[in-house]
C-alpha cells in the first residue's frame, strides 16, 4: 500500500504539472493574440476552411481517444520493467498516464492557436481552448485514482 507521504508528494507533482499546462491555455487564449496582432500571414479562405474542419475533427477525436487511452493505461497490468525512480509504482504510473492525457488535451488548445495564427479567428481559438480546458478539468488529478491504482500494483519494496 502507498503511504501518505508518497501519495501527497505524487499528487503535488501531478497537480503542479496540471497547473502549468492549464496555465498555458490562458497564454494561448489571451497573451498570444496580443503578441501576434501585428503579424500578417496570408492563407486562402478555402484552405483555411478545410484546415478548420480537419482540426475540429481532430479535436473531437482527440477528446475521445484521450478518454480511452487514459482508461486503458490506468487499467493495464504492471509490466515486467522495474521502476527506476524512487516513487511508488502507482504514483509513477499515474504521473505517466496524466502526462499522456494532459498532453493530448493540451494539443486541442494548440489546434485553436494554429487556427488563430492562420485565420485570425478568435472564435476558433476560444472554442478549442475551452474544449481543451474542459478536458483538462475532467482529468484533474484525483487522489482516489492513485489509491485504487496502488491497491492493484505491488509496492516498490
Amino acid at each position: 500500500m502507498i503511504n501518505d507521504k508518497e501519495l501527497q508528494r505524487g499528487m503535488t507533482i501531478t497537480k503542479l504539472i496540471w497547473s502549468v499546462l492549464f496555465g498555458s491555455l490562458i497564454i494561448y487564449a489571451f497573451i498570444v493574440p496580443l503578441l501576434l496582432q501585428n503579424a500578417h500571414i496570408t492563407f486562402s479562405q478555402e484552405s483555411y476552411r478545410t484546415l478548420r474542419i480537419a482540426l475540429f475533427g481532430c479535436a473531437v477525436l482527440t477528446v475521445v481517444f484521450t478518454w480511452f487511452i487514459r482508461r486503458y493505461l490506468l487499467a493495464a497490468p504492471q509490466g515486467k520493467r522495474s521502476n527506476q525512480s524512487n516513487q511508488h509504482p502507482a504514483v509513477a504510473r499515474y504521473l505517466s498516464v496524466m502526462m499522456v492525457a494532459l498532453g493530448m488535451s493540451e494539443a486541442i488548445g494548440v489546434y485553436g492557436l494554429v487556427l488563430y495564427v492562420l485565420g485570425r479567428s478568435y472564435q476558433d481559438l476560444y472554442m478549442l481552448t475551452a474544449l481543451s480546458a474542459g478536458a483538462m478539468i475532467v482529468y484533474y488529478p484525483k487522489k482516489h485514482e492513485v489509491i485504487s491504482l496502488a491497491k492493484r500494483l505491488p509496492s516498490k519494496d
